[in-house]
C-alpha cells in the first residue's frame, strides 16, 4: 500500500470513542501514547475527530487525484463524487492499540494526525501527488512511532 492509500485509508474510516461518554478528561499533551489508559487513550481519539474530519468536497479531491492522471478527467471524477449520493469516506478512526509501546507524546501525535488532515483538507485536482507525503509536522512520529503513519488500520 502507498504512503498516499495509507494517508486516505486512516481518514476514510469511522471514529473511535465511547458513545456514552460526553466529558472530557484532563489530558497532559507531553504524556507518551504508549503510557495512557485506556479511557485516556480513548480521549485523544475523540479530541480528533472533528480536527481530522473531511469535507464532502475534500473526500471528493482526493477521490479524483487517486483516480486519475490528468487534470480534466480528476474534475470530471471529483463532480460525479459531489453529486453521488454516497459519502466517499467518513470521518477518522482511531485504534488506540496502535498506541501500545509508543515513544511519541500525545501533542506529536496530535500535531501531525492535524497536519496530514490539512494536507488533504488543501488539495484540488490541480495538485501534485507529492503534497500527499507526511508533512514535516510528522518526523517526529515517522521516527519514533512510525505505526501510526504506516499501518492501514490505523489513523
Amino acid at each position: 500500500m502507498t504512503l498516499l492509500e495509507v494517508l486516505a485509508a486512516k481518514l476514510a474510516l469511522v471514529a473511535c470513542g465511547d458513545d456514552g461518554g460526553e466529558t472530557a478528561i484532563a489530558l497532559d499533551e507531553n504524556r507518551q501514547l504508549g503510557e495512557l489508559t485506556a479511557e485516556e487513550a480513548s480521549q485523544v481519539c475523540d479530541d480528533l475527530e472533528q480536527p481530522m474530519k473531511l469535507a464532502k468536497a475534500d473526500q471528493c479531491d482526493l477521490v479524483g487525484l487517486l483516480n486519475s492522471s490528468e487534470i480534466e478527467d480528476c474534475v470530471a471524477i471529483w463532480r460525479a463524487c459531489l453529486i453521488s449520493a454516497n459519502e466517499p469516506l467518513t470521518s477518522t478512526r482511531c485504534f488506540t492499540y496502535d498506541f501500545e509501546g509508543c515513544a511519541v507524546t500525545v501533542k506529536e501525535a496530535k500535531t501531525c494526525l492535524i497536519a496530514m488532515a490539512g494536507t488533504l483538507k488543501a488539495l484540488s485536482c490541480g495538485s501534485s501527488l507529492d503534497l500527499l507525503r507526511p508533512p514535516e509536522e510528522c518526523a517526529g512520529v515517522r521516527e519514533k512511532c512510525p505505526s501510526l503513519l504506516e499501518n492501514g488500520e490505523g489513523f
